[in-house]
């Protein structure tokens, strides 16, 4: 078995803010960062074979403390950065609304089909980062990963990986911090043991 923690970094201003992000390189907020560290400590006694991180400092960031606690180097991979949500970018709901009428919704209830614009397909984020996940599976069995990104290309992987519809995607809840665990069994099935696990955080959950 392969267990791969997938993890979503911790909280930026932008998200406390509402403002969608994607490939725009934001910061960890204080909250963030107290939230990478309560993340840290949660590894601190599991076992892993390799630390993988999108290169964008709010994942690399969350990533880091992990792999420093398990002597291990910290690895980037470009193919697990966020969706680009192009002209979205540093935008809120309310003005996203304004300038594209209706189109905010079509992407939550059906990024399938979704291509944003001057952004990125949820299709073609999803075919980048399952090429990264495939890599990291081909590493061997029996080993343990902590992966860190973000929150659309966290929800393209397990879509991905328990093989449902992208359509799906919004309906997996995944806030800052959250760890969920995915188990591959090479050749067999792949289980998601665990979503959206945020008990480590203590009064750091989002929304606290």
């Amino acid at each position: 078995m392969i267990t791969l923690y997938l993890i979503r970094h911790g909280q930026t201003v932008w998200n406390s803010s509402g403002r969608y992000q994607g490939r725009t390189d934001v910061a960890l907020s204080e909250k963030g960062i107290a939230q990478a560290e309560k993340t840290k400590e949660r590894f601190r006694t599991v076992s892993l074979d390799g630390v993988i991180s999108s290169p964008l400092k709010r994942a690399a960031h969350t990533a880091k403390g992990i792999a420093q606690i398990h002597g291990l180097p910290l690895e980037t991979d470009a193919r697990l950065k966020e969706l680009s949500f192009g002209d979205w970018e540093g935008k809120t709901y309310d003005e996203i609304e304004k300038i594209w009428p209706g189109m905010i919704e079509a992407m939550y209830h059906d990024a399938g089909t979704m291509k944003l614009p001057h952004g990125e397909s949820f299709a073609d984020c999803q075919k980048r980062c399952m090429e990264a996940i495939s890599d990291i599976i081909k590493r061997g069995d029996n080993k343990t990963y902590a992966i860190v990104c973000h929150g659309a290309a966290l929800r393209t992987i397990i879509c991905g990986l328990i093989q449902i519809p992208l359509a799906r995607s919004w309906n997996l809840a995944l806030s800052n911090a959250s760890i969920s665990q995915v188990n591959i069994y090479p050749g067999d099935m792949n289980m998601l043991y665990t979503l959206n696990d945020t008990s480590h955080l203590g009064d750091l959950k989002s929304g606290s």
